[in-house]
């Protein structure tokens, strides 16, 4: 597997663990099975920051909009 893909699967991983990077590192290489959990990790973790970035929106859109209500009355 290419170093860059690997880095990248196990980037956010290794961010939360870092104490742990050595084995987070051995176990990728050698078992396929972490190496899918640590794919799904990812996945994970790139929609949780998606849905964190549309709830900020909203909250924000939410707050304009009742900024507006709000200057209606």
């Amino acid at each position: 597997m290419e170093t860059a893909v690997v880095v990248e699967r196990i980037r956010l991983l290794l961010a939360r663990f870092p104490e742990d990077e050595e084995t987070v590192r051995r176990l990728v290489a050698t078992d396929s099975s972490f190496d899918a959990l640590c794919h799904e990790y990812l996945e994970v973790m790139e929609l949780l920051h998606g849905f964190e970035v549309q709830v900020e929106r909203l909250s924000q859109r939410r707050a304009w909009l009742e900024e507006g209500t709000a200057d209606a009355h």
